[in-house]
């Protein structure tokens, strides 16, 4: 296999992955859309249910309440999970980026063509690096905020 074979190789692979993972956004888009909408129409359903102020304040005071809530704030995320996230795309961008710098090093050994390897594996190495980054200073931050623990209350 010559470098132009690889590069359409890895290009048509870049464009199953992309595709596969714009169909992926738009449908976890459209659960997360449902999912809220249904939410919401049964938070707006329960509090029509009451007819005075007084008697929401006192079933936001119940254990029912207080769950009642925390239900509003359930979709944000912990930041020890994007933390993760992003740590888990840094590594397989490193090691994807090490695999075509490598195979940019062992055509080039034995053909001295053009390889578009080198572009492509310099490319993912510096998003690689970048996610590792942005995944030492994101734990950094969560350390120094205390955002350890759901709800950004401090461990202690």
């Amino acid at each position: 296999m010559e470098g132009k074979d690889i590069a359409i190789l890895l290009v048509l692979l870049g464009a199953f992955a992309t595709a596969a993972w714009m169909f992926y956004l738009v449908a976890d888009t459209n659960k997360r859309q449902r999912r809220l909408k249904a939410q919401a129409e049964l938070h707006g359903r329960l509090l029509d249910k009451f007819s005075s102020a007084r008697e929401v304040v006192e079933f936001l005071q119940t254990p029912g309440g207080a769950q009642f809530v925390d239900s509003f704030s359930a979709d944000r995320e912990e930041p020890s999970n994007g933390i993760l996230r992003s740590t888990h795309r840094g590594i397989i961008l490193v090691i994807v980026a090490a695999g075509c710098l490598f195979l940019n090093w062992w055509y080039y050994r034995e053909s001295r063509g053009d390889n578009p390897l080198l572009v492509i594996g310099v490319i993912l190495l510096c998003l690689g690096v970048g996610f590792l980054l942005s995944a030492a200073v994101s734990q950094r931050l969560s350390r120094t905020l205390a955002l350890t623990e759901r709800g950004g209350k401090s461990q202690q």
